[in-house]
């Protein structure tokens, strides 16, 4: 094996239904290099039953010629309501719309989910410098078909907008810091610890009324702190999310939300 792919999987999560524990610590081999400190709060087990789920996944979407009209409730949420003749998902990792995979693309599938929680996906190069940021799709329920394009059950969500600016503001700035650790991580190491396995991270951020970023609480850490720590850098480099939905804000004057963000480590 000369090449480590990495593959890496984000999503809102927004259907939290049973958490457990916090994984161990895998070992931090970055040398004497010290990267800027994000504060990290973690969370009991014992408290994790406290925290209610929320609203159905958000996922992006295109007109589709497959649509027709139904009152049944989908699975997932999106900017508007759609429902299609039959469910599928790309078979070829990129933006998860519907729409046609390019031809020249050649890209390994997205990992399956574990059916509750489709979360965007991300192909990169086995050399963490080439940066792709394009390849962004989801990694969907496994009871959905692979086709050549995505096609959704969607319900409209009235937050569709201000999910979609977190992820604009997010994603990147996730992937540079995962792409900062990955630079600094020996060969040996990733082939001895980190390879085959999917690293996640599930937390809860708080921001304040006005959308500024108030702070991040670990509900499951990943196993590794440095994808652990990349998950939280992401929102406390981003600061501020504007225009938050006054329906989102609590009776404490805060907004939180749950997500999930993935890294999978490929042979």
């Amino acid at each position: 094996m000369r090449n480590l792919g990495l593959f890496i999987f984000f999503s809102i999560l927004l259907h939290l239904t049973s958490l457990t524990g916090l994984s161990l610590y895998a070992p931090n081999t970055f040398g004497n290099h010290v990267a800027d400190v994000t504060e990290i709060d973690f969370i009991e087990d014992s408290d994790l039953e406290k925290i209610a789920p929320a609203e159905k996944p958000v996922v992006k979407q295109l007109d589709s010629d497959n649509s027709l009209n139904a009152d049944n409730e989908a699975r997932f949420s999106s900017e508007k309501t759609q429902r299609v003749k039959v469910e599928t998902k790309a078979s070829q990792i990129g933006e998860s719309r519907n729409q046609s995979t390019s031809q020249g693309e050649k890209q390994k599938p997205p990992v399956e989910s574990d059916g509750e929680v489709p979360e965007f996906a991300r192909a990169v190069s086995s050399n963490p410098n080439h940066v792709n940021p394009s390849q962004i799709g989801y990694d969907l329920p496994s009871d959905i078909r692979f086709s050549d394009t995505t096609n959704l059950n969607t319900d409209a969500n009235i937050y569709y907008s201000f999910y979609d600016r977190i992820d604009q503001l997010v994603r990147v700035r996730w992937v540079e810091r995962l792409d900062y650790y990955w630079n600094r991580i020996s060969f040996e190491f990733k082939k001895e610890n980190l390879v085959g396995r999917i690293w996640s991270t599930t937390f809860e951020i708080t921001l304040k009324e006005s959308g500024e970023y108030y702070k991040a609480v670990i509900l499951r850490s990943s196993g590794y702190k440095p994808f652990d720590e990349a998950a939280i850098y992401a929102f406390k480099n981003a600061r501020y999310f504007p225009n938050v939905p006054r329906a989102k804000v609590e009776s404490d004057g805060m907004v939180r939300l749950k997500y999930r963000f993935s890294v999978h480590v490929g042979p």
